[in-house]
């Protein structure tokens, strides 16, 4: 790898030659021309930023230094020239707008990226300008929002993918072909979940130097399935019972505004006894390598259970066999998950309301201990189906009780299932994202 210095030319961000006063003298008397170089610099948690340093000498000798490190840069077939831009505005704080014209985009333009900006400006835009956008003119896509943007975008592209292959991607079954064009995610939404674990964090500083840095990685992606069909792409969380119901209620309480996403689910946790169905599971689990000989990966046959329970939530990373003592390291979790292309199911089953409680806000940490409760279940998993069962009368489609069993929370989007039932594949390496982890 080639290095200036103590910069690893991966590092730098791009140069700039320019002639400033260097001490009163030099101010009195002439300029001393010095190139400014911008480079990533790492921190703590995964955090980076973009710093500077300052190399003075003769104007030539700036400039054939100059020269030098941009002949580099442009011999480095990763990094993105040209990166179409998509903003959702109105996302978490609804500032995305502020955030790249003040961060985002000088940062691409110190290394010379330029960008095709497309602003949603209503629901659904977002699918309409990713349609219409012509993948083959840039080098990668960037999207700016949280994950329900992000489910947008990757439902749109996948979708279109499969299509084009004439593939039948409505079969759990079937060999999906992966979009090859890379993406980056900058987190500016309410959710920030898949860039917490591409990135480690949900810094906009440190997901656009990933982007700058043009290092991707192939990433797994779920599948959810039902009424025969594929109902969406997932790439955070599939969850039914009451992550669903708390969206949905979120969802209701629009007047509260980005107050929703506190209030509700800590109003349901402390006042609402979650309601108890009855589901039958087919678990298709895969075993771990280091359980099995000489580390290799094997499949073992489905079971099947039945019981009742207050939730089912799967995730599209292995969490239990990456869970420590200590805080999620979402980072390694996810690298170890492309490889064995195993995740994580959860039951949270008919407990006391005060043990879910406290299930509950363990489970927000994702520590060990989330997994030794016996009020939970886990499994580790690359699919399974879910079927609720009614008791002796089904409920009517227009009840509250059967609109939510047909809500499912995907990404923390709400979409309906089909008569209370639903599967979950996991598709390898299915998309590419802009990262160096």
């Amino acid at each position: 790898m080639i290095r200036r210095g103590n910069i690893d030319i991966w590092d730098v961000i791009g140069c700039r030659l320019s002639e400033e006063p260097n001490g009163f003298l030099s101010g009195l008397f002439g300029s001393a021309p010095h190139l400014s170089i911008s480079y990533i610099s790492r921190g703590k948690n995964y955090r980076w930023s973009a710093e500077t340093v300052q190399v003075t000498g003769s104007k030539e000798e700036c400039g054939a230094l100059q020269n030098r490190i941009n002949d580099k840069l442009g011999q480095e077939r990763d990094r993105p020239k040209k990166l179409g831009v998509f903003i959702n505005p109105n996302g978490g704080s609804q500032n995305s707008l502020g955030v790249y014209s003040k961060v985002v985009s000088p940062l691409f333009q110190a290394a010379n990226i330029s960008c095709d900006v497309n602003v949603s400006e209503r629901p659904k835009h977002m699918i309409e300008l990713v349609n219409s956008f012509d993948k083959a003119s840039v080098d990668g896509l960037v999207v700016m929002g949280g994950d329900g943007t992000v489910l947008e975008v990757i439902n749109t592209l996948l979708t279109r993918v499969q299509k084009e292959a004439d593939l039948d991607y409505d079969q759990p079954t079937c060999k999906l072909k992966p979009l090859e064009i890379p993406i980056g995610i900058i987190p500016t939404g309410t959710g920030n979940g898949v860039a917490k674990c591409l990135n480690g964090n949900m810094d906009v500083v440190t997901a656009v130097l990933h982007i700058i840095r043009g290092k991707t990685n192939q990433n797994n992606i779920q599948g959810v399935y039902s009424g025969g069909r594929l109902v969406s792409f997932s790439s955070v969380i599939v969850a039914c019972g009451f992550f669903s119901d708390m969206m949905y209620e979120t969802d209701r309480q629009r007047w509260l505004k980005r107050a929703r996403y506190a209030v509700v689910p800590l109003s349901m946790v402390l006042f609402t006894r979650p309601r108890i169905f009855k589901v039958k599971v087919n678990l298709f689990p895969g075993k771990h390598p280091s359980e099995t000989k000489g580390g290799e990966e094997k499949t073992v046959e489905s079971k099947e259970i039945e019981w009742p329970v207050m939730g089912v939530s799967s995730f599209t990373g292995d969490y239990y066999n990456n869970a420590t003592d200590s805080k999620m390291d979402f980072v390694a979790m996810l690298q170890n998950s492309r490889k064995t292309g195993l995740f994580t199911l959860l039951f949270f089953k008919e407990t006391s309301k005060l043990e879910f409680m406290s299930s509950f806000l363990d489970f927000l940490s994702f520590k060990r201990t989330i997994f030794e409760r016996e009020s939970l279940s886990t499994h580790t998993v690359k699919g399974y189906r879910v079927k609720m069962l009614w008791g002796e009368e089904k409920p009517h489609p227009d009840s509250k009780e059967g609109r939510m069993n047909r809500f499912l929370d995907i990404d923390g989007e709400i979409m309906d299932i089909v008569d209370g039932e639903y599967e979950v594949w996991n598709h390898m390496h299915l998309l590419t994202f802009f990262t160096s982890h």
